[in-house]
């Protein structure tokens, strides 16, 4: 087993974005006790190399701590073993694909591109087993770790069929119709940007089950854009401007689950829900329900779909078993590690997990070995669910294409 340290290369951590996703979720782990055992930040690429120095004092990171402004640069770099990308969805492409080509090891939050021709023009040229990692990290919530459990020991019979509904009010304005004034105004209302409540919040959401129940065989789905013109307001509610709006808000898909899952009886449906906004006053955003021959699962949470980033409690799994006609709550946060415990930032814990699993794959002899600490999302999940994400859009364009002729 190698005790080196793997050499990481953070893209996007910001001195001027405290709250980023790169601040609250990957560095917390990188500099926990048990992070420091198995990584070292040994450089940063931001938009320019004073920016990255500007970060490096911001979060009081080492003067050996190279900065880089150009991501070729940083490629070259023999001294870095993997680079973590966790910048604006449309800026990818061009900050990763320099050290994927270079064969260093890639972790690159979702999604992997702005789109799949994207996507797939980066991995394209990918060889040898995919070991590199995207941000799909609700995959290994103890929610998802819990439910599969309970379906694999038969605790409700095979499945019959499954819905899941989900309702987010990120970025959004207290009416209907309203965006917050800010950077997301403009991600989400631009479609090209491809970091949007249908790319990012839906994907995140869907994913979750298919990584539970497994993929569509087959599926339709149905997009809707109920405002193609949003509001910008102030915080206080002032409408300031409008903005134009590509982006389907009102997202369902139902199809048939394909055949291979654990404890999936063959034709069992998947129907899947989303709705930007908030859901009717008094109901909670998320419900996912599971229905097994002798009883059903019911996930619920209040803080919506977003399970990688939501691991407050909070979170409920119960279980109406039907022989009984009782509902019992089932307990899922033992199944948090100790050391993700000690981890209190949001989101922090299950992006902790996937650098955990990545590192115990690491130090093992045998590489083509299944990793010791588990598997984690690939590449190959990303462009799978790419995948999925453009033929329901390329479904919805050639709708409105039809009509308009």
């Amino acid at each position: 087993m190698s005790s080196k340290l793997i050499r990481v290369a953070l893209v996007g951590l910001s001195a001027n974005a405290v709250t980023s996703w790169a601040a609250t979720a990957h560095l917390p782990y990188l500099q926990s006790a048990r992070g420091q055992t198995q990584y070292k930040v040994v450089a940063l690429l931001n938009s320019s190399k004073e920016a990255a120095e500007r970060a490096r004092t911001h979060f009081n990171l080492p003067s050996t701590v190279k900065t880089y402004g150009d991501p070729a640069q940083l490629a070259a770099d023999d001294g870095v073993d993997l680079v973590s990308i966790v910048v604006q969805s449309d800026k990818h492409y061009a900050a990763v694909e320099p050290s994927f080509r270079a064969g260093k090891a890639v972790y690159v939050e979702w999604p992997l591109t702005e789109s799949l021709e994207r996507s797939l023009a980066l991995v394209g040229e990918g060889k040898g087993r995919d070991r590199n990692i995207i941000g799909l990290q609700a995959r290994l919530s103890p929610v998802a770790s819990k439910v599969k459990q309970l379906l694999s020991s038969g605790r409700i019979g095979k499945v019959l069929n499954s819905q899941v509904r989900g309702f987010s009010a990120m970025g959004l304005g207290q009416r209907p119709g309203t965006l917050l004034e800010g950077p997301l105004e403009v991600l989400f209302t631009q479609r090209a940007i491809g970091g949007n409540h249908f790319s990012v919040l839906y994907a995140h959401m869907v994913d979750l089950v298919h990584s539970v129940l497994g993929e569509f065989k087959d599926f339709h789905s149905q997009l809707q854009i109920r405002w193609p013109e949003l509001g910008v307001v102030d915080k206080d509610g002032v409408q300031l401007r409008t903005r134009k709006n590509d982006i389907p808000d009102l997202i369902s898909a139902h199809g048939e689950l394909a055949p291979g899952a654990a404890n999936i009886q063959d034709g069992a449906t998947l129907f899947v829900l989303y709705r930007s906004g908030t859901p009717f006053k008094g109901e909670l955003p998320y419900a996912w329900y599971i229905q097994g021959q002798t009883g059903e699962l019911r996930v619920t949470s209040p803080f919506g779909p977003i399970l990688q980033a939501a691991t407050m409690r909070g979170v409920k799994i119960e279980l109406h078993d039907y022989a009984t006609d009782e509902l019992t709550e089932i307990e899922w946060e033992s199944e948090w590690k100790d050391w993700q415990k000690e981890l209190q930032t949001p989101g922090c814990k299950l992006v902790g997990d996937m650098y955990n699993r990545y590192a115990l794959w690491y130090q093992q002899e045998d590489k083509e070995a299944a990793p010791v600490g588990g598997e984690w999302p690939t590449l190959d999940v990303a462009i799978r669910r790419h995948q999925e994400l453009d033929r329901m859009l390329k479904d919805f364009d050639k709708g409105i294409s039809d009509v308009e002729t």
